[in-house]
Formats: structure tokens, C-alpha cells, sequence
């Protein structure tokens, strides 16, 4: 484009020896002036256009790098949200395949299968602070807590835990009750939020089946406890 300038350049300079005499009526002054002109308009309308394309060329860049930048935070929030979902379905399949079917091998197996539960907890909660409370729906009576570590302090009164209502939610706690009741007992997941924003839908619903699984785990090993004291006294 640049080579059309230098032309141009080229015959302003030289108008004089191209235009030797006047025509319609002007003499060779003006011809020769009007002539360097449309040479200069001529000029500085192809460097507007020439301008005017660069900007739309660079606007289109600037475009183009945005859409490529916001496609690769897509890509990176899609491989980590599947990379997510997969280990969120590992962990569920480890406490569903790993639920116990004998009571020795339960009773081997304790610490691991809560483990497994506490897991799912941590990465579903998205906390590393929390609690599962085991409680008597009728007495209030709280038999049996576990915690993420020993040195979690949750204070959270029992009388909120309440499997008819349940999730309860404010801007430090989340508290998720098994649906159900086994034998008029319930457990209670509750969670020190790091983040303040709600849960989504899918995520409580999660909670609320470990909570459940965490509850079958519990009666499971309290009907073995049961079971192997009245095997003790009988013999």
C-alpha cells in the first residue's frame, strides 16, 4: 500500500513538468495547484481508509485475543469442574461398594468406611472444618460425634438438628440432617463454612444421602455392638 504514497508523492513533486499549459480555462498556476490537491486529497483519503482498516484489523485482534482468553478460562473451569464431578463420583462409589457386608469385617473396617464418609464430606461441604452428630429424635440425647480433627470447635445447639427441617443454613453454619430416622435416631452433618455463598441444590442433596449413609453406617455398627455384648453374656 505504502508504494501508492510514493507515486503518489512523486507526481505532486512533478506537476510542473507534467503540466506545462492551462486547461478549462485556468491558467497553468491554478491548473497546477488544483492538480497537486486531488494528488494530496487523493493522498490523505487512501491513508484514511488505510487507517481506518488497520483500527478495525487491531479491534479485531484485541477481540479475537479476549474470545481465545475466555475460551481457555472455559476449557480450564470445564476440565476442573469434570476432574471435580469424577472424584466426587470416586468417593461415592467408595462408600456405596465399600458399605459392609459381614459384621467382622465392619468392625475391621471403621475407621476406614467413616474415613471414606468424611471425605465425601470435605470435598462436598467445601470445608475442612466440620461434624457428624448421631442424636435420639425423641430424647435429644446427642450419642455419638465425629469430627473433621479433634480440634474443631463447632458450636452448634442440638435442638436446630432436626431431620423434619433439613438443612439449616446461616452465614457461619450449614447443617444437613439424614432424611430419615433408623430406630428414632438421625444424624446431623454440620459444616463451619469457608465459603459464604449458598450451597447449590445439588450439593445439599449430596449431603443430605451421606448423611443418611453415615446414619446406616452407624446403626449397622451399633446393632453389632449390641449383638456381640448379648453373644458375651449368653455364652
Amino acid at each position: 500500500m505504502y508504494w501508492i504514497y510514493f507515486i503518489i508523492f512523486v507526481l505532486m513533486v512533478f506537476v510542473p513538468s507534467f503540466i506545462s499549459k492551462g486547461f478549462f480555462g485556468f491558467s497553468i498556476v491554478q491548473t497546477q495547484e488544483y492538480a497537486t490537491l486531488f494528488l494530496g486529497t487523493l493522498g490523505f483519503t487512501l491513508f484514511s481508509i488505510l487507517e481506518r482498516r488497520l483500527r478495525k484489523d487491531e479491534q479485531e485482534k484485541v477481540k479475537m485475543i479476549g474470545q481465545m482468553s475466555r475460551t481457555s478460562k472455559d476449557l480450564t473451569h470445564s476440565y476442573s469442574y469434570i476432574g471435580e464431578i469424577n472424584r466426587k463420583l470416586d468417593i461415592m462409589m467408595n462408600i456405596t461398594l465399600g458399605f459392609p457386608e459381614s459384621s467382622d469385617l465392619a468392625l475391621k473396617r471403621q475407621g476406614e468406611l467413616y474415613d471414606s464418609i468424611m471425605e465425601a464430606i470435605h470435598l462436598f461441604g467445601k470445608s475442612d472444618e466440620f461434624m457428624i452428630r448421631f442424636t435420639n429424635f425423641l430424647t435429644g440425647e446427642i450419642l455419638k460425634e465425629i469430627k473433621s480433627n479433634k480440634n474443631v470447635n463447632i458450636n452448634f445447639s442440638q435442638k436446630n438438628c432436626n431431620p423434619e427441617r433439613q438443612v439449616i443454613e446461616d452465614e457461619k453454619l450449614l447443617a444437613v440432617s439424614s432424611p430419615k430416622t433408623m430406630n428414632n435416631i438421625f444424624s446431623c452433618i454440620i459444616i463451619k463454612k469457608k465459603n459464604l455463598k449458598t450451597k447449590n441444590n445439588d450439593d445439599l442433596e449430596t449431603i443430605k444421602v451421606i448423611a443418611m449413609q453415615a446414619l446406616s453406617l452407624f446403626m449397622f455398627m451399633r446393632k453389632n455392638k449390641t449383638d456381640t455384648k448379648s453373644n458375651k453374656h449368653s455364652s
